[in-house]
This record gives C-alpha cells, structure tokens and sequence, in this order.
C-alpha cells in the first residue's frame, strides 16, 4: 500500500495524541500545483538528461566568457502527453539547457548572466544531428546520459514555505511530509517541469530570481 494511500485513512491510523499528517491532507492538497515529471525511460528517447546533445547545424554551443557551457539536457516537446499541463509551451520543438561547467555561478548576481542558457528550436529532430563536444569542453562535464519520459505529477510546496510553515507541523507530521512530497517523483530525483521548485537552501528562490532579473544584487553563495 503506497504512502499516500495510508495517509489518506484508508489505512487504520495510528494511536496517540499525534494524529500526523492527515488532519492536514485536505489543506495540503489544496495547496497542489501541476508538473511534468521527467523520469528515466527504459527504451530509446530523443529527450534525454546527460550526454551530448543533438542541435540544428545553425545553433552554435552556447559560451559564457568564451568557454563553453556543459550540457545538461534536451526536451522534444512533441514526447510530452496531452494530459500534461502545457502553460506556454509551444506543442512541438525542443528546449536545451546548459549551465556552466564548473556550476560556480549561483544566480545572486545580475553578472552571472549568461553562466547558464535555454534554447528552443522549432526545428523538427530529424534536422537536429548529433554534436560533438567542443574544444574547452572537459570530458568530466559531459554527463552520463539518460533518456526519459514525461508524465504529469501533482507537487507540493516545500517544507521551509510559509504556507508549511505556519502550520506548526510535528516531527512526526514534518517527516510525513517530507514522505508525502518524494512520494509524488516514487521516491525518485525530482525532475520537473513547472510545479513547485524542490530548493536545496532556503526557499527565496523565487525571489531572488525576480530580484536579480531586475539588476539587483543579493550576495553570494557564503551568506
């Protein structure tokens, strides 16, 4: 019986004063915003995490500082299923994302402008060949590759938001949480499209970012 099944009381609950995270599901859930989850595919996929990437012959690799950004990975937005929430995505192309080989650039500063890059093309993947890594790239930043396979999730904020915090939740209901959350991704790393962000420190994500896209700096990775 999965967790979310046993929190939602069609398990018997357990005794004591501390009821755990139930009394809060109908919140909680309430609280949900649709994802695409990436997870990894056992079979062949144009869209994959890792490895080297497949671009136009007219997309050049993208630099930062004339050094070559590392490839993180590529999405064809056709692979993605109707029944997952679109937003603004464009219903066919393909997005590539870089970031900068050595990840020393955090987004605090309007500076780091251009350490990491999203490309979309339009071009069908059949005008995409494969690249090879280019000179400046260190073999160590070119990633294993993954392919994976979109389906769509239902996330939750993370513990450290306000609307989590404010409830005052127990060890006990904290831990659940935290279950409740991994339980969305199987227990698996959290790729995701939209959604809510899965921070590693702190949850001001959201603003600093709105911060440093408007010119203002908001420290560095010391504090």
């Amino acid at each position: 019986m999965s967790f979310l099944t046993t929190i939602s009381g069609k398990q018997k609950s357990e005794g004591g004063g501390d009821k755990g995270i139930k009394v809060h599901l109908d919140y909680l859930n309430s609280l949900r915003m649709p994802a695409i989850a990436l997870s990894k595919s056992g079979r062949e996929a144009f869209s994959r995490i890792g490895g080297l990437p497949a671009l136009p012959e007219k997309v050049a690799w993208p630099e930062w500082k004339s050094v070559p950004l590392a490839f993180l990975c590529q999405l064809d937005l056709s692979e993605i299923p109707e029944k997952c929430v679109q937003n603004a995505l464009p219903g066919t192309g393909i997005l590539y994302f870089f970031y900068s080989q050595e990840q020393d650039t955090w987004g605090f500063d309007p500076k780091d402008k251009g350490s990491w890059r999203v490309i979309y093309s339009s071009k069908p993947r059949a005008e995409c060949p494969g690249r090879a890594a280019p000179k400046g790239l260190s073999k160590s930043h070119v990633y294993g590759e993954k392919t994976v396979v979109f389906s769509p999730v239902e996330t939750y904020p993370d513990c450290q938001d306000d609307r989590i915090r404010s409830l005052n939740l127990t060890e006990k209901q904290s831990d659940q949480y935290s279950e409740l959350c991994s339980a969305v991704f199987q227990d698996k790393p959290a790729h995701h499209l939209f959604g809510y962000p899965s921070p590693v420190q702190g949850n001001d994500m959201d603003l600093e970012c709105q911060l440093v896209s408007n010119g203002l700096y908001c420290g560095n990775a010391s504090g």
